[in-house]
């Protein structure tokens, strides 16, 4: 099994798509926030979890402001 994604070297490929994850990731904890979770574990929960953690913090309903 190869990792060459449209003829790049496979180092290339590795960086590419590990760096998508962890922007992915990203997208997610700001998503969040938005919704008034804590930035810093949904920070760690994107990193580990990238899209499905999207595809979570997109399902979260905002917390209400008490």
């Amino acid at each position: 099994m190869t990792l060459a994604l449209f003829g790049l070297p496979e180092s290339t490929t590795a960086f590419l798509l590990l760096n998508l994850h962890f922007a992915i990731g990203t997208l997610a904890a700001f998503t969040a926030q938005r919704k008034g979770r804590k930035l810093s574990r949904w920070l760690v929960i994107g990193w580990i979890g990238g899209t499905p953690a999207l595809v979570a913090a997109l399902w979260l309903k905002p917390e209400s402001q008490s």
